[in-house]
């Protein structure tokens, strides 16, 4: 897996997945994600707009909810980018 890459699974029970849609929930709405399992953690900064993508697959012996999230990275200005100057005084009559 890359090193911005993040995976976890394994079998919960409805309670435990709802906890967890629950915390990212409420995690997105501040705008930040913090994702931490085995050591491994990924530190998420989503925007306010989110593209939500929904499908589910049902079958006679299975079912299955996808949901994905995806965004483009923000550019952030750099405090070094800023420079700020007085300029020339104008001389007082």
């Amino acid at each position: 897996m890359p090193d911005d890459a993040f995976g976890f699974a394994r079998v919960v029970s409805s309670d435990e997945a709802a906890d967890y849609l629950s915390s990212l929930a409420q995690n997105l709405t501040l705008g930040d994600v913090r994702l931490e399992s085995g050591g491994r953690v990924l530190q998420l900064v989503p925007p306010a707009e989110l593209k939500l993508d929904l499908r589910v697959r049902h079958s006679e012996g299975k079912s299955e909810l996808l949901l994905r999230l995806a965004w483009k990275h923000r550019v952030l200005a750099v405090i070094a980018d800023l420079c700020v100057e007085s300029g020339p005084s104008s001389p007082t009559p």
